[in-house]
């Protein structure tokens, strides 16, 4: 009877063990904001001028584009914690090609720690636009097979529209 006490105790040990150690830093999460801007493809034209040159076949005059820069305030957390993963974005770029319907976003996602189940790594964002409307919610997937801890998966795609104008990056929670 005895040994089997100790036999028990043993396996409750053995399992707090393995299945009560959390990944989570014991830090609370700091923010900070950052601003890129990235260029409008597709850009404005500029007004033709008032006084033109009168030519052979009427009045012309060129059409001049104006480069149109978006800036997008980023809100970036230290750290994001997904089924005991846990991850941080140590860089951010936008990019707008002009062909897909969204602007483009990579993220560098450096793992800080692996959960037991090894599960893909999701860094949930919001996009808003100018009038504080949400107009994108969704996440960054890292998966996480052959991945160890220290390691960054680079240029993570993500999306938003062109209207955007602010990205909040939160903890991913499964709907």
């Amino acid at each position: 009877m005895k040994s089997a006490l100790c036999l028990f105790l043993v396996l409750v040990t053995v399992t707090l063990c393995f299945f009560g150690c959390s990944n989570i830093p014991e830090e609370p999460v700091t923010s900070e904001t950052m601003v890129q801007s990235y260029v409008n493809p597709y850009g404005a034209t500029a007004a033709p001028p008032i006084n033109i040159d009168p030519t052979e076949g009427g009045t012309t005059s060129p059409v001049q584009y104006v480069e149109t820069t978006n800036n997008v305030e980023f809100v970036l957390n230290s750290y994001y914690v997904y089924k005991n993963s846990v991850a941080k974005i140590t860089n951010v770029v936008l990019e707008d090609d002009g062909f897909s319907l969204n602007a483009d976003g990579f993220a560098d996602v450096e793992i800080m720690g692996i959960g037991s189940r090894k599960e893909g790594m999701k860094i949930g964002y919001t996009a808003y636009d100018a009038e504080g409307n949400v107009v994108r919610t969704s996440h960054i997937l890292a998966k996480l097979d052959g991945v160890k801890e220290g390691e960054t998966l680079t240029e993570r795609r993500f999306e938003v529209p062109r209207a955007t104008v602010k990205i909040v990056f939160h903890d991913y929670i499964e709907k």
